[in-house]
């Protein structure tokens, strides 16, 4: 069975992609459509919101603001986006204008608003975004998204990240809208072989989905993500274990396996399993 997702620009902005986009005649025994169709839009919203947190880096990053680290946070901006930076008031804008679309093929408009506690990268920065018509394909982006850097561990090797949405809101353009608030840990490791960089996340988060349905997400074993993988473009995480649970019995899970660096996963849903293949 193959499973479709949205366009993954960068690793940063895969962090947030938990659910699947399933596009098989054999999901409809396991997952009906309306379930099928909450899964898909889960997939959407968080890589809206994890697609700023990119972005955020990038900008810090280019004004070096950023990661002190050979791991170069490449953009996917358009030719006419424009970054500006305001260091008396620790503020960037991102200004994608009245819509353009990217390198990458990703149509976006308006802006993303950028507010830093610190000139420097140091442990306990926090960066807060908010959004000024900001619309991803189609999609708008409402709410505030907090990052706090809690240091970098020099026994690890690895830099501490706590990620913060606080009343998201995503509105598609029939009207309909899903909200989602919740926390992740994220530990980014510096590159150590010839894999490269190493992203583990755990955390959970929750909201209402388009049909007005609860929902809750939570991280059971960490995910994980490896340079040597993502290079390639395989954005599915390398190990992991994630629980979606909905309305408030209908439980979901979503089995990346133990560590292999390819396309396979497992869903499973009222006792069954179904093998699942990316694109």
């Amino acid at each position: 069975m193959k499973v479709k997702h949205p366009q993954i620009p960068t690793f940063l902005f895969a962090l947030g992609m938990i659910f699947l986009i399933f596009s098989c005649e054999q999901t409809e025994e396991l997952l009906p459509q309306q379930d099928t169709a909450v899964l898909n839009e889960e997939a959407q919203v968080n890589a809206a919101f994890d697609e700023a947190d990119f972005f955020t880096l990038s900008a810090m990053q280019s004004n070096g603001l950023g990661l002190r680290t050979n791991m170069d946070i490449q953009s996917d901006f358009c030719a006419d986006t424009k970054v500006d930076f305001f260091p008396n008031n620790k503020s960037i804008v991102i200004n994608f204008g009245a819509g353009c679309k990217s390198p990458k093929g990703i149509t976006r408009k308006g802006k993303i608003m950028i507010y830093y506690s610190a000139l420097s990268f140091e442990s306990g920065t926090e960066i807060t975004l908010a959004f000024d018509g900001y619309e991803v394909n189609g999609l708008k982006i409402e709410g505030r998204r907090r990052l706090i850097h809690e240091g970098f561990n020099a026994e690890g090797k690895f830099f501490l990240f706590q990620t913060v949405i606080s009343a998201g809101k995503v509105t598609w353009p029939d009207g309909t809208f899903a909200t989602l608030e919740g926390e992740h840990i994220k530990r980014l490791f510096l590159p150590m072989d010839s894999n490269g960089f190493k992203l583990e996340v755990t955390g959970g988060a929750g909201g209402r989905t388009r049909l007005g349905i609860p929902f809750r997400t939570s991280i059971e074993r960490k995910l994980i993500f490896i340079q040597s993988c993502t290079d390639k473009g395989n954005w599915v995480p390398s190990s992991g274990l994630v629980e979606l649970t909905l309305d408030p019995d209908s439980k979901f899970v979503v089995d990346y396996g133990n560590g292999d660096c390819d396309k396979f996963a497992t869903v499973s849903h009222n006792g069954k399993t179904v093998p699942v293949e990316f694109d």
